[in-house]
């Protein structure tokens, strides 16, 4: 599945790299590396995850990312079924991205054309960045309740562990199962579950926002 493929990338970007206790080990090291870097690793957790809305899909921040994957699908799904056709592909590419994240697109170029995927042919790829995303939100709660101490290891700079834990569920299996609900429900007692992925997102803007 490219969807596991996805997660692993996601894992580690996301909930180790953009998280709290990650910023805490990492930023003395900036401080120590430039002079006049005066940012707490609370100001700097909050700057690389900040929220904003962008043309282009690889600049979004993760909680408006799955917006443009969802965009990017509703259009070849379309395509495909010979409800839309290429020439309008431009048109309803800007209707939904001012629909979707109130932008306007100025050009084509930082549209519909600023992906390889669809001339590359690589037709239906989109869902599996969304994919990833849930599973690697999944992984990331279960490798928290295998290793309790996670986020203390990551703030001190371990990460040998939670790799390991990687290797054995995901890693070393290879091509050995089917699928990857296969795969999860085998490794850790259930299929894909989006879940994971709402808490997380919900959870962590909410706290970085206040907006409770």
């Amino acid at each position: 599945s490219m969807g596991t493929h996805e997660s692993q990338s996601l894992f580690w970007e996301r909930h180790v790299g953009l998280s709290k206790p990650f910023w805490r080990w990492a930023t003395p090291m900036l401080q120590e590396k430039y002079d006049d870097f005066s940012f707490s690793p609370e100001e700097v957790y909050g700057a690389v995850n900040a929220v904003s809305r962008s043309l282009i899909r690889v600049e979004a921040d993760e909680l408006t990312y799955p917006l443009h994957v969802i965009l990017r699908y509703g259009i070849e799904r379309d395509v495909i079924e010979g409800k839309l056709a290429v020439k309008d592909i431009p048109k309803r590419w800007n209707k939904s991205m001012k629909d979707m994240l109130d932008v306007d697109v100025p050009s084509d170029s930082k549209g519909c054309l600023q992906d390889v995927h669809w001339p590359s042919l690589a037709i239906g790829y989109f869902p599996t960045y969304l994919i990833g995303s849930a599973t690697a939100a999944q992984l990331s709660h279960y490798c928290h309740k295998d290793i309790p101490d996670m986020d203390e290891k990551i703030e001190a700079g371990e990460f040998a562990e939670i790799k390991e834990w990687l290797t054995q569920k995901v890693h070393s299996h290879g091509k050995r199962y089917k699928s990857l609900d296969a795969l999860l429900e085998d490794q850790i007692g259930e299929k894909l579950n989006p879940k994971y992925f709402i808490e997380y997102l919900t959870e962590k803007y909410t706290d970085l926002y206040m907006c409770e």
